[in-house]
């Protein structure tokens, strides 16, 4: 059976397991824990971490210390299965305005949908909630929900199917979309449709959003149904196939399609989470490359790109802690990990 990484990347993957009984440039620590299914992990200006967790919280989580502080005046968030307290990002100027950017679950099972607001944070207060994207699609499972801002400034956010497949291939829903807002709320005006949010589609639940500091190009990791979880480069108006096309699979029956640029795996799911582009200086041998965890396997990837394709990929971690949720860098180049247990912490990565 075919890979799309090839037999050597496979080999290179085989190797970095097997590597794993040997000693490692990186030593993991717990940070904080006693957390519940953490989602999203923002870095405030003063290097405490500001997190997310599924059931409807906002938690400040001191760097130093990991001593946690509850946020206040969250909205009613809808808290079930997937859904939840998902996506945070924090405006360009959040230390002058406090302004962030949260995505969240609501209604219940007569109305479930997903939201996407702007809050002003004060105080360990939130307060002036301004709905920017309401009405999305929302469901138990396949919600998205994950908020980046573009080098320019502008605001993206993922929304899965939310379990309608078809939703996706649909140019009038709005599930199976990556979107891209002014931070105002407004629709950017060199947006691909007109007056439309919609950035690209075809999407069936990506969790995963990152853009490479070289050239600002937009990445996306992406759950496939029980194979082919995808590591996408997002194009703009670009189509992604789902639930027509798979992976890195060859498909002519959709214009404007783009495969996958990778796929894990082709005859499996590793259920893959967030991504990072490495910028640090604490692992040099990483800086510019792509990093992402995964859920089911609960794996820590570095994949080394040579333009636009995976040239390696590693296995750093391999379920010695679980589900992982969520990656982010330090201010040192340290890593945050989440992990998505149940009963969850906040790991940090460092040299050895």
């Amino acid at each position: 059976m075919r890979h799309p990484l090839g037999l050597a990347a496979l080999f290179m993957i085989a190797l970095a397991t097997a590597a794993q009984a040997q000693q490692l440039p990186f030593k993991v620590a717990t940070l904080a824990d006693g957390l519940e299914h953490p989602w999203s992990i923002a870095l405030l200006p003063d290097g405490d971490l500001l997190v997310s967790e599924r059931p409807g919280r906002l938690q400040i989580i001191d760097a130093a210390s990991g001593r946690k502080q509850a946020v206040g005046g969250m909205p009613d968030v809808r808290a079930e299965s997937e859904a939840g307290a998902m996506g945070l990002a924090l405006d360009p100027d959040f230390a002058g305005s406090g302004r962030l950017y949260l995505c969240y679950s609501t209604g219940w099972t007569l109305s479930p949908g997903n939201r996407l607001s702007a809050f002003t944070l004060k105080d360990n207060i939130l307060s002036g909630e301004q709905v920017l994207l309401d009405g999305l699609p929302g469901a138990r499972w396949h919600n998205g929900c994950r908020v980046e801002i573009s080098p320019e400034g502008f605001l993206f956010a993922s929304m899965g199917d939310a379990t309608d497949a078809q939703a996706a291939q649909d140019g009038t829903a709005l599930g199976g979309k990556i979107f891209r807002l002014n931070r105002d709320g407004s629709v950017p005006a060199d947006n691909p449709f007109a007056t439309s949010f919609v950035w690209s589609y075809g999407h069936r639940n990506p969790q995963g959003l990152a853009f490479r500091p070289s050239d600002g190009a937009l990445w996306s990791t992406e759950h496939g149904p029980d194979t082919q979880d995808e590591l996408n480069l997002i194009e703009k108006g670009g189509n992604y196939g789902w639930p027509l096309c798979h992976g890195t699979d060859a498909c002519g029956a959709l214009a404007n399609y783009h495969p996958a640029v990778a796929e894990f795996e082709h005859d499996s799911t590793i259920a893959i989470s967030d991504l990072i582009f490495y910028r640090g200086d604490a692992f040099p041998d990483w800086k510019g490359d792509i990093l992402f965890v995964s859920l089911k396997t609960g794996r820590l990837y570095h994949l080394k790109l040579d333009g636009n394709r995976v040239a390696k990929a590693e296995i750093l971690l391999d379920d010695e802690f679980g589900r992982l949720r969520d990656i982010a860098e330090s201010p040192d180049g340290s890593l945050y990990l989440a992990t998505d247990n149940g009963e969850d912490r906040i790991l940090r990565v460092t040299p050895r």
